[in-house]
Order: C-alpha cells, then sequence, then structure tokens
C-alpha cells in the first residue's frame, strides 16, 4: 500500500451543517468563516493541499476558537510537510473543544510517527471513550499499530479484529493483519486476510494482490501463484509489484523441479507500520 508518511485511506467528506438558528447567532465573519471552512475541507479531500491551506487560514483569521477548523488547518500543515505547525494547530484544536476526538487522533497519529508512544497512546486512549465517535474503527487500528511498537503482538491482533468488526471492509486492518499472519507462517489465514483487504477502497491497490500470490507460493499452490503474479504484472505494470510479479514467476519456473523452502518463496515486502490518518 503506497503510502507518504501516514497510511492514508480514501475519506468521505462530512461538512457539518448549521441549522437555521445557529446562522441567526452567527456574526458575519463566524458566516464567512464557516464558508472558508467547508471550502478547504473540500480542497483537503481532492487532495489540493496548498489551496486547503489557504482557505483554513483565513478561516482560522476570522474565527480562531473553531475547533474543527483548528484540526482541519493541522493537517493541511501537516500535508505540507510542516509537521511543528500541524502538532500546534490539533492542540490548539483540542485545547478549544477537549472532545474533539479527531484532532485527538491525529494528534497521537503524528506522535506515532515521532515515536513518542506513551504521548501517542495518551491521544488514542482518549479517543476510545468516545462512544459516539464515528471513526473509532480507525482509532483501533492506530492502537494495533502502536501495540506493535510496543511489541505486543497478541493486544496488536486484538485491536485489528475490533477495527475490522466496526467496519467490516477496512482494508488497512486485514492487510496488516494478513502481514502478521504471513510473519507467524500461517499462510492461510494470511490468503484470507489479504484478499479481504484488496476489496473496498484498496481495490486498486496492487499490494494486497502481490501479498495474496506469495500466500499462495507458501501454500505450495504455484500454478494459482503464478496466475496471480501475472494479474499483478499486467495490472500494475509500472509499480514495483509488477516488477517484482516478474521476479517471482521466474522463480516459480525455476523451481519447478527443484523442492524449494519457505525461505526461497518468500520475498515479502513490508509496509511501514504508519499510523492512519486524516480525519477531518
Amino acid at each position: 500500500m503506497e503510502i507518504k508518511a501516514f497510511l492514508l485511506a480514501l475519506l468521505v467528506l462530512a461538512i457539518s451543517s448549521c441549522s437555521s438558528n445557529q446562522l441567526k447567532d452567527q456574526t458575519a465573519d463566524e458566516k464567512k468563516a464557516e464558508v472558508y471552512y467547508g471550502q478547504g475541507t473540500n480542497e483537503l479531500v481532492k487532495k489540493n493541499y496548498a489551496q486547503a491551506l489557504a482557505y483554513l487560514i483565513k478561516s482560522k483569521e476570522l474565527n480562531p476558537k473553531d475547533s474543527k477548523t483548528r484540526n482541519n488547518l493541522g493537517m493541511a500543515y501537516y500535508f505540507r510537510d510542516q509537521v511543528e505547525l500541524a502538532e500546534q494547530e490539533l492542540k490548539a484544536a483540542i485545547s478549544i473543544d477537549d472532545k474533539n476526538s479527531d484532532a485527538h487522533l491525529n494528534l497521537g497519529s503524528i506522535y506515532m510517527e515521532k515515536n513518542k508512544l506513551k504521548e501517542a497512546r495518551i491521544q488514542f486512549e482518549y479517543a476510545l471513550k468516545d462512544l459516539t465517535f464515528p471513526n473509532q474503527y480507525r482509532n483501533y487500528y492506530n492502537l494495533g499499530i502502536l501495540s506493535l511498537k510496543e511489541g505486543d503482538r497478541r493486544e496488536a491482533f486484538d485491536y485489528l479484529a475490533k477495527a475490522i468488526k466496526e467496519k467490516l471492509d477496512y482494508c488497512p486492518a486485514h492487510f496488516k493483519l494478513g502481514e502478521m499472519y504471513a510473519e507467524e507462517f500461517r499462510y492461510k489465514q494470511a490468503l484470507d486476510a489479504f484478499k479481504e483487504s484488496g476489496k473496498g477502497t484498496c481495490v486498486s491497490d496492487p499490494a494486497p494482490q502481490y501479498h495474496q500470490a506469495l500466500a499462495l507460493v507458501n501454500l505450495n499452490r504455484p500454478t494459482e501463484a503464478k496466475r496471480k503474479f501475472q494479474e499483478v504484472m499486467e495490472k500494475f505494470s509500472s509499480t514495483r509489484y509488477g516488477t517484482l510479479a516478474g521476479i517471482q514467476i521466474k522463480k516459480i519456473n525455476n523451481n519447478d523441479d527443484t523442492p524449494t523452502t519457505r525461505a526461497t518463496q518468500t520475498e515479502v515486502i513490508k509496509e511501514n507500520q504508519s499510523a492512519e490518518t486524516p480525519n477531518f
């Protein structure tokens, strides 16, 4: 799964709307700030980060005490490689509204990227208390990655399972479980997990397809593996997975008459154990 610094997932924008009574109560500046906030958030979703930053800065100038604006501004700074400014804005969002679980999750993600694991856990566990948080599955995923970094694989499995229970088609959690099963030579479970990880928003990602083929090799199903590698080569020829799939096919052909071991069969591309973000 291709990443920048964090592992990203496609988000569906849900801009909060104001009732007519709320709009009547807003000042002229607050109404303008709301418009800039909506424009900036739209640009974030479209990955137009420079334009998003411009709109969200204007929103903040007009209404600096809006927690959701400060959260989104923090993520705009992050994607413009201004991590310290991002952290400042996320802390401001939490200071304004301590119940902003999105900001807690995003701040925890930045802490985890910095390997500040204790600080990350505090943020994730705070969001965990929010029983109405619609992105809790992402929080469970982050806690799973954090548990891996802390060396607790059992807890990692538990959190990843919770992420999937919360959102059945959450492909990053399925993929991480597949990696963990493969590390433990549980290739049947790995194959099933990689199949699930190639659905939904990850259907166009080559990594789940490639890792399915590796699992098939290790299950001694070379014909199916070769067919899957060929599929990866055809669909993702311009990626590293297309190149590696071709290498794997040559290995299978060379080993047709030669017993192989797991060590020669397995060439796993390890994905970064990164936090899932952003929430905006």
